[in-house]
């Protein structure tokens, strides 16, 4: 008989990477234990209300590569509740001498565009290397 304490594997830390590791050993079929010291799971790209009505990504992680990668159709996570807000754009840079901001959007002449009013070569250089990563990508933003 097993006895409670026998797994196949033990995780140590309830982050992404830790989760989706887990996941994974489980989907092949092996019995996994995921350790936190924590009382919320996620790590970096948790969800925390830390102001009453507010839910902050605290860890800063705009976790939008997960989108390129097929983790979330193999481990049915929307099943299990995940549920993502996209943003758009879904990110912004200003610029620290206060000269102007670069905002990232999924519409890449929107981004290039946006490149563009701050450093045109820098905004074409955006766009050969959005060119070269197409063909990697599984997914998109």
């Amino acid at each position: 008989m097993a006895r409670t304490t026998d797994y196949d594997a033990i995780v140590v830390g309830s982050g992404h990477n830790g989760l989706t590791c887990a996941g994974y050993l489980a989907l092949a079929g092996y019995k996994v234990l995921v350790l936190e010291r924590r009382p919320i799971v996620g790590g970096a790209v948790c969800t925390e209300e830390v102001i009453p009505g507010y839910k902050i990504d605290v860890g800063s992680s705009a976790h939008i590569m997960i989108h390129l990668t097929p983790i979330v159709r193999d481990l049915q996570l929307e099943q299990h509740g995940l549920e993502y807000i996209d943003m758009d754009p879904y990110a912004f840079y200003p610029l620290p001498d206060g000269s102007g901001a670069i905002s990232f959007y999924r519409d890449l002449e929107k981004t290039c565009a946006s490149i563009a009013s701050v450093s045109p070569r820098d905004a074409e250089a955006y766009r050969r290397f959005m060119a070269f990563w197409k063909p990697f990508k599984r997914g998109g933003f």
